[in-house]
């Protein structure tokens, strides 16, 4: 597949300027959310503008992050396909909201169909995904996005996400208008392309709603100490500690030193137990110090 690779500011500059003048381009993002590496990190940004396909390097050096933000903030009609997720990442990484987004998936939501962007272009294109095998399917979806040159598979795997997005928006568009719902699909799409901060990680760890007061100490000061050890080792947190061990230990509420120590001698891998053992002993007194003087 042939694609433009964007990979500095001046030559980023240049096409966000002939994009603007565009009715719309196709965006889409890979992303790295823990998987390979610690924390979240935007990886590739995917574009089409009807005709040409373009690669933008978000991890270039050459690339600074105020351009970035000029493309993320362009004038230009953006239309993807579920953009919540990388419009928050965006927002907690760059201090800006993606402006302009037309989200097919609220079209889809608003007619009724809660299917992914393989089964929308089958219902409603007549296009069937490129028949992988399940292997090398799962390998693409779950490829390591930060790691540099990307193979012309990944490319292609990557550009296969814009390549229909026009012609699903026009057809969507044109259904939701005949069922009588443009103002009720309106009124979605505004809460849908509005960047949210989300919750802080520990609260998604177990049950927050019912959890005590102190099970919530607990979850919350583990989970910064598994995360800490975590960001030093530049791995996924789950490498440190897996999360149902971590939720269940927090929630108990352990009452000893002895136990802190039991449960990483017991269940994490040796190369983090002197680091784990550090920051779970702070987070323990912490808790402890935090209940002391309530």
């Amino acid at each position: 597949m042939n694609y433009t690779l964007i990979d500095n500011s001046a030559d980023l500059e240049k096409y966000i300027a002939a994009w603007n003048v565009l009715d719309r381009i196709a965006v889409d993002f890979e992303c790295e959310f823990n998987l390979h590496i610690y924390g979240e990190h935007l990886c590739l940004i995917q574009i089409f503008d009807g005709t040409d396909y373009y690669i933008i390097d978000p991890r270039s050096g050459r690339l600074g992050s105020d351009t970035l933000c000029a493309f993320f903030t362009s004038p230009v009609r953006k239309v993807w396909f579920d953009c919540q997720s990388d419009n928050a990442l965006v927002y907690k990484k760059y201090g800006v909201s993606i402006s302009n987004i037309v989200d097919i998936r609220v079209y889809a939501l608003t007619l009724g169909f809660r299917s992914n962007l393989a089964s929308l272009k089958k219902e409603f294109l007549s296009i069937e995904e490129q028949n992988l095998e399940p292997a090398s399917k799962k390998r693409l979806q779950q490829t390591n996005w930060v790691k540099r040159p990307l193979s012309e598979e990944q490319i292609s795997y990557a550009l296969s996400d814009v390549t229909h997005l026009f012609a699903l928006e026009d057809v969507l568009e044109k259904r939701v208008a005949e069922a009588g719902l443009t103002e009720e699909c309106a009124r979605e799409m505004k809460k849908a392309v509005r960047a949210k901060t989300g919750k802080p990680g520990w609260v998604n760890l177990g049950p927050w709603r019912i959890m005590t007061k102190e099970q919530r100490l607990n979850v919350k000061q583990y989970y910064i100490a598994r995360d800490n050890v975590a960001k030093r080792f530049n791995v996924p947190s789950y490498h440190v500690l897996d999360k149902h061990v971590l939720r269940d230990f927090a929630m108990s509420c352990p009452k000893s030193e002895a136990e802190v120590l039991s449960m990483i001698s017991s269940k994490a891998s040796p190369r983090f137990q002197s680091q784990l053992r550090e920051n779970m002993l702070k987070a323990f007194q912490i808790i402890h110090s935090s209940q002391v003087s309530s």
